[in-house]
């Protein structure tokens, strides 16, 4: 059962041996940069939480053009939107407020023409309009 290794020169083992340290070495430099690399995408996207569902491509997005009014963003999509954006299609300012986690942050003056895209979880937007009228297109998935 072990008579190939009467035939095994150990120079060659040694040189096998010395093949794997330097592919062992290698592999760690690649597991480093993939880490480093990780580490990049998590500063500039965010880490994913296991706790929020991911976005479904089979799901239809929310789209919607609304001139004031709460809207109920986690109800309309069986969760929060976690990617997604709201112009303002009016000539004047709205102020926005945003609903996460309990949490109401506000006011976002939302200029005319502008856009603002969604970079956190939400749950829900109420928007309060200039007294002059406005228009706030979303869209959200």
């Amino acid at each position: 059962m072990f008579n190939f290794l009467a035939n095994l020169n150990p120079n060659d083992l040694m040189a096998a041996l010395e093949e794997l340290r330097a592919s062992a070495a290698q592999m760690k430099c690649i597991e480093e940069r993939m880490a480093a690399i990780q580490r990049m995408l998590e500063y500039e996207f965010g880490s994913p939480v296991r706790e929020l569902p991911a976005h479904d491509p089979r799901n239809l997005p929310l789209i919607a053009k609304l001139t004031a009014g709460r809207v109920d963003v986690q109800a309309a999509l069986g969760k929060p939107a976690t990617r997604g954006h709201m112009a303002n299609l009016g000539d004047n300012p709205a102020d926005l407020y945003f609903e996460s986690r309990g949490k109401r942050v506000g006011p976002y003056t939302l200029l005319a023409g502008a856009t603002l895209d969604l970079s956190f979880a939400l749950e829900a937007l109420e928007i309060v309009p200039d007294p002059a009228g406005t228009t706030v297109q979303i869209f959200f998935q």
